[in-house]
């Protein structure tokens, strides 16, 4: 018994160190992309001074509290949300193997890197890359032709991917009709592409009302705390609700990653 669950304790630990890791290409992939370089094959530089990272500057999590934030070969501060990141993806991870185990982990790995990424370079730059939605869209039916354990068979998969599409599309669609101006991204369109391959369609509805109803109490908490800002500074407010931009793609990642956690499509009588 002891030795069972000294196994799992290890496993877990190997799940979140691995996840840390994988936060810490997301961090790398996320920059590059925005910056238009090479995200891929180049190795590990400082953002600062450019100089090449060592491998102890470039271990997740302990790289950054080894210099208490700084970086090793200039002391520029590195930002926090390098650390928040890795820890998340380490944490997101070992939550991943713990709810499914380690076959469908290992399966939506290249899922959850893929929403890492989107969901920061969305935050950074109000850009979903084609080749993380559109490249997730495509590696997903490929997974679901392999007929991987964990993903919708390949018609609702079709299907998901078509209804999410045609979802947003229609939304946006229709505020341009309304305001003559784009309410959403066409990255949000392919992203719920994505999205319901991976996931299938009965996930999306659930995924745009979470998003919808948490995007919106942000930019309404955002606005207030605005006015009141300038109410108390005598100024006059900085925004409204008619010209707040949010990046909606920051709520639909983490919607659809909850969801996918918690699927609550049974509750709400949606079946495949």
């Amino acid at each position: 018994m002891l030795k069972m669950v000294g196994n799992c304790w290890f496993f877990l630990v190997c799940a979140f160190w691995a996840g840390a890791c994988f936060g810490s290409f997301i961090n790398a992939a996320a920059l590059r992309i925005v910056r238009g370089q090479d995200w891929m094959s180049a190795p590990s530089r400082c953002f600062a001074c450019n100089k090449k990272l060592t491998w102890r500057q470039n271990m997740p999590l302990i790289g950054w509290l080894s210099h208490l934030g700084k970086a090793g070969c200039c002391e520029a501060e590195i930002p926090i949300r390098y650390f928040w990141v890795e820890l998340v993806a380490g944490l997101i991870l070992a939550g991943h193997f713990v709810v499914f185990g380690a076959q469908l982990t290992l399966v939506f790995l290249p899922f959850l890197v893929l929403c890492g990424i989107i969901f920061l370079t969305d935050m950074e730059a109000f850009h979903i890359p084609d080749i993380a939605s559109l490249g997730g869209t495509i590696l997903g039916l490929i997974f679901v032709l392999a007929e991987l354990p964990g993903l919708p068979g390949l018609r609702d998969a079709f299907i998901g991917g078509v209804l999410g599409f045609a979802m947003i599309y229609a939304i946006n669609l229709s505020y341009r009709f309304w305001r003559g101006v784009d309410g959403m991204g066409f990255g949000d369109v392919k992203l719920m592409m994505m999205f319901g391959v991976w996931l299938g369609p009965m996930m999306l509805l659930p995924i745009l009302f979470l998003a919808s109803t948490v995007g919106a109490l942000v930019g309404v908490g955002y606005i207030l705390t605005q006015k009141i800002s300038s109410k108390s500074a005598k100024m006059p407010p900085q925004s409204d609700i008619t010209t707040l931009a949010l990046p909606f793609g920051c709520f639909l990642v983490p919607a659809a990653i909850f969801l996918h956690f918690f699927d609550m499509t049974p509750l709400l009588g949606l079946t495949y």
